[in-house]
């Protein structure tokens, strides 16, 4: 772990220049659903290489047929939720974690985006209403690529209180919406450059 944290200071401060905003609005203790927009496959390092925090990430299960590669994000806290289909153990999974009060990470868009998306999958709509854990949004931009610069910022947490025993399909999509919505909000340069890395 500290390796990996390590390279990826290396990386980022070098190879692709990662500017992070707002990394003290992760709550220090207590369940947290981190929902940020998918750009590119680095997004779950670039996240996490300025958080004291492990997050456990929700990744595609296709991720974890490359050994290697399902080694390092294994060690990163991720694990695999099989898409298209009620991936029941990873449904389970994720609440168990949110009850341990770890912090997991999902994109809620359940698929890489370059571009504004607000199509969400329910499932971040869901595990914060069951949970009750806090919504951390993060907004990942810029040029990432080699010698790009990138930008990734968190925004303030904030809880979606449950005010009924269930809720319609449609419900719970609004609700993911609305998340995409705080996250893509996020994405502009501070004015305090004050907290510049």
């Amino acid at each position: 772990m500290w390796f990996l944290r390590f390279l990826a200071n290396i990386i980022f401060r070098v190879f692709i220049r990662v500017k992070v905003y707002g990394e003290e609005n992760m709550p220090e203790s207590g369940p947290v659903i981190l929902a940020s927009n998918h750009v590119t496959m680095l997004d779950m390092f670039m996240i996490g290489w300025k958080i004291k925090r492990k997050v456990h990430w929700m990744a595609k299960a296709e991720l974890f047929k490359n050994k290697l590669l399902a080694k390092i994000i294994t060690s990163l806290g991720a694990y695999p939720v099989k898409r298209g289909i009620r991936d029941q153990s990873a449904v389970k999974k994720t609440l168990e974690l949110l009850e341990e009060d770890k912090v997991i990470g999902i994109f809620p868009q359940g698929t890489r985006s370059k571009e504004k998306n607000l199509k969400a999958k329910y499932g971040v709509a869901r595990f914060a209403l069951e949970s009750q854990a806090c919504v951390l949004p993060v907004a990942i931009w810029g040029n990432i690529k080699l010698f790009g610069k990138a930008y990734v910022r968190f925004g303030e947490p904030y809880k979606i209180e449950k005010t009924k025993d269930s809720y319609a399909k449609d419900e719970y999509m609004q609700i993911a919406s609305d998340i995409l919505t705080n996250i893509y909000d996020l994405m502009s340069v501070p004015s305090n450059e004050s907290k510049k890395q």
